[in-house]
């Protein structure tokens, strides 16, 4: 690979994005960047619990991102370009909290912890790209907090997979018994199946034993029902004008 072809390689990732080839050159030079080959056969790459002292992005090929829950597991798909965790670095635990295993053959681009800070401090857009990172992921972690309670099975169903979820993209896979996915979100085992199947109909997901594949994104539902708020807002306001005629004609005949 060319040193143009490398530069326009790595100033793909999100951190270095902006960033010019001096920069980037500067970088190799003190031997702040290290490339790591993976492969599919080589198992987890990063485990949770791990303590973390590299900034890791994936620069090539796809990762498996594991996380292991009470009673289930979710299997998400990350592809590069992607950065791992980069909130652990400066996190209190200073651990990972997934298992990362490679699904094809890639590239990882490695920087030490002490070349960050070095890096922080002397390139304004390195410095601005992480802290633009930083405060994206708080911010998302805010509204999910921020959201109004959900108000059927599919939609409590979204907020547990949303609250546990690490990455944006899709399929997802959870692993789980159909008696825990009940009994976390309330329902009745019965409902819960009933709920699943409606939604394997729809094309939304795919069932096995104990397994459930989410294709897409369950924000039509989220739409739908806001849909169904506003025509109860139209029925209510309907009905207020009801009762307003029904006075006036009271009025009337009195």
């Amino acid at each position: 690979m060319t040193s143009s072809d490398f530069y326009l390689k790595v100033t793909t990732l999100p951190l270095l994005q902006g960033m010019s080839a001096e920069n980037i050159l500067i970088m190799q030079e003190r031997k702040a960047i290290r490339i790591v080959s993976m492969e599919p056969e080589e198992g987890d790459i990063i485990q949770e619990g791990q303590h973390c002292c590299t900034l890791t992005m994936l620069m090539e090929g796809t990762l498996a991102c594991i996380t292991l829950g009470e009673g289930w597991t979710l299997e998400e798909e990350i592809i590069a370009p992607a950065i791992i965790e980069e909130e652990a670095l400066w996190s209190l635990s200073q651990t990972y909290h997934h298992n990362y295993r490679p699904l094809s053959e890639g590239k990882l681009l490695v920087i030490d912890r002490h070349h960050i800070m070095k890096t922080m401090l002397h390139n304004d857009v390195f410095r601005i790209n992480l802290l633009t990172r930083m405060s994206t992921r708080l911010e998302r972690n805010y509204l999910c907090t921020q959201t109004t309670p959900p108000v059927n099975i599919i939609q409590k169903i979204a907020r547990f997979l949303q609250r546990i979820a690490s990455t944006p993209t899709w399929p997802k896979c959870l692993n789980i018994k159909m008696t825990t996915l009940a009994e976390i979100v309330g329902e009745t085992r019965l409902q819960v199946s009933k709920t699943l199947r409606q939604m394997e109909n729809e094309g939304h997901i795919s069932l096995a034993r104990e397994k459930i594949t989410f294709n897409t994104a369950l924000t039509e539902y989220r739409v739908q029902s806001t849909e169904h708020r506003v025509q109860s807002t139209e029925y209510r306001a309907q009905s207020t004008e009801y009762r307003v005629q029904i006075r006036e004609h009271r009025y009337k005949i009195l």
